[in-house]
């Protein structure tokens, strides 16, 4: 019996779309305190536009997946990050917890 499979195309962010988006509370309070120009208002709505994107795809219709694209040294943090993550995960409990709360204070 052959299953019905459902190809999931993720969602393709770019980087500096991520950072931005991390930021665009300071991009909302400089354009409503400054005389906001027609590029940065069309930037805010760009953003608008790819957060709802973003929530699309990480809604209950959306495939859940994100691509972030367009990361610098990209290759280089791969090749140094993936063998700690096995480490990381190889760790008991108490030594990733400390290690896992010192990288990520609360």
């Amino acid at each position: 019996m052959e299953e019905d499979r459902e190809i999931l195309e993720p969602y393709e962010l770019l980087y500096s779309d991520l950072i931005s988006l991390s930021s665009i509370d300071n991009v909302l309070e400089s354009s409503s305190s400054s005389s906001s120009s027609p590029s940065n208002n069309g930037e805010i709505e760009r953003l608008e536009a790819v957060r709802r994107a973003i929530m699309e795809a990480l809604g209950p219709t959306g495939p859940g997946l994100l691509a972030i694209t367009g990361v610098p040294n990209a290759a280089h943090l791969r090749r140094t990050l993936l063998p700690l993550g096995r480490d990381l995960a190889l760790l008991n409990n108490d030594d990733r917890k400390r290690i896992l709360k010192v990288i990520a204070p609360a």
